[in-house]
């Protein structure tokens, strides 16, 4: 299409060096002018990464690719391999599944997240072969490519972009890149309109591509994605519960400190004034784990009067992923950055057995540095956000600061020597918010005491 040689050449799919250099240019320039940088790049980018002709392309490219395709019967899902893309993208299977309810849809998956997933009935087969840490390791990238070659898959939608076509893939296997929708997701971000959560959009995406040519035999619309848990995890958190005597019938309030990034990790002063104002209101606080950022939970603690103290009970690391899952579900509040556990409060919990019901009444409080809200976030009061997949409201919180721009989203590649993304958080307001929720069960919990 001549017509797109008029604007800059854009390469969805770059390798972590490259990537690596450009954002580190990028955080050099926001360091130096941080008004003037952010204003450059929100100025210039959006135009070229959103523009219509090249949200257009690569549509009808995709839906060529997918019209090639013989037979949709064995579709594998390859989500990033981070622990909240890996839940958020289970929404691909069920994607798939509205179209081939017969097919084989499988999901790989890290190991350690496996236990969240098992019993989805959209899933087919569930493999956690992931090992590494914040990118595939060698041996992630010759599981996948084994998978493959062994299963003869008709179809890989690759939501990762850390897995690059040439080099991670069987010469000759179809794959359908969920980083190529990128274009419509940033012309989403400048028109103001749909809804960007890599929950729809990764679900949108293939969805829309294949109702070109053929029809879905399951309609109902997306509400979010499940956690499946086993009655080992559930029982587990009710122990956890006993053994540290949290009383059920007065608020709990889930507090996760930690964040993979310190561009999406609530300030440690924030996180005192939060504390501090929170420990006001009866009931207890559950202090997640510091899994990055090593003694947070204790230095957090020391900021706190002895009284304040006795109101918090640490959630240590011997809890399994399954059972700190289920553990969100007896909380009326989580709080927390955008990381994983995020994205397992939002999640509707599932008794795997069908022996519990859980509660999904838990009102998830998501505050947001760098990374782009919308993306990540969940509030159901604003219409251009996902809501959580929970029976209550949730809110969601982005800060602004002066060099907060478009590069922000790659949190894994900033180099920023000065982290301004939490510059203009608004605890306060969190706070009453949270007070609001909890209105009618402090109240109770007042009269019962």
């Amino acid at each position: 299409m001549t017509h797109l040689k008029r604007f800059p050449k854009v390469t969805l799919m770059l390798s972590n060096n490259l990537q690596k250099t450009i954002f580190h240019l990028t955080s050099r320039l926001t360091d130096w002018f941080p008004r003037g940088g952010a204003k450059f790049f929100n100025t210039v980018l959006p135009p070229i990464v959103g523009n219509r002709m090249l949200v257009n392309h690569l549509f009808k490219k995709n839906l060529k690719l997918l019209r090639r395709v013989k037979k949709f019967e064995r579709i594998l899902v390859i989500p990033d391999i981070h622990i909240g893309d890996a839940i958020m993208m289970q929404a691909a299977v069920s994607g798939f599944r509205d179209f081939f309810p017969e097919a084989r849809i499988d999901y790989i998956v890290k190991k350690a997240v496996g236990c969240l997933m098992e019993g989805n009935p959209d899933i087919s087969n569930l493999y956690p072969y992931f090992t590494g840490g914040s990118f595939p390791s060698p041996s992630d990238i010759e599981s996948l490519k084994k998978l493959i070659t062994d299963n003869q898959y008709d179809l890989c939608y690759n939501c990762s972009p850390f897995f690059e076509n040439s080099t991670h893939f069987p010469k000759g296997q179809v794959i359908l890149n969920f980083l190529s929708s990128a274009p419509q997701i940033m012309r989403n971000e400048i028109d103001k309109t749909g809804d960007n959560h890599t929950i729809y959009q990764c679900y949108d995406f293939p969805r829309r591509l294949l109702a070109r040519f053929m029809s879905p035999k399951r309609t109902e619309p997306l509400k979010g994605v499940p956690m499946t848990l086993s009655d080992k995890a559930i029982a587990e958190a009710q122990e956890f519960l006993k053994v540290n005597q949290v009383p059920t019938n007065q608020p709990i309030l889930f507090i996760n400190p930690d964040t993979a990034s310190n561009y999406t990790r609530i300030p440690f002063d924030d996180q005192v004034v939060m504390l501090k104002r929170l420990a006001q209101i009866p009931g207890r606080i559950l202090l997640g784990t510091d899994f990055t950022t090593k003694t947070l939970e204790q230095r957090l603690l020391e900021k706190l009067s002895p009284e304040e103290r006795d109101k918090v009970v640490y959630v240590p690391t011997t809890l399994s992923l399954d059972g700190y899952t289920a553990l969100i579900d007896f909380a009326d509040v989580f709080i927390s950055g955008d990381t994983g556990p995020l994205h397992m409060a939002a999640a509707r919990k599932v008794s795997r057995s069908g022996n519990f019901k859980f509660k999904n009444k838990t009102f998830v409080v998501s505050i947001f540095g760098a990374t782009p809200a919308r993306v990540s976030g969940y509030d159901s009061k604003n219409p251009l956000f996902l809501p959580a997949n929970q029976d209550v409201q949730s809110r969601s919180y982005a800060t602004e600061s002066l060099c907060h721009n478009v590069t922000c989203v790659n949190k894994m590649f900033k180099t920023c020597k000065t982290v301004r993304c939490f510059e203009a958080l608004d605890v306060e307001n969190i706070v009453v918010d949270i007070k609001l929720h909890l209105s009618e069960k402090i109240q109770k919990s007042v009269v019962t005491n």
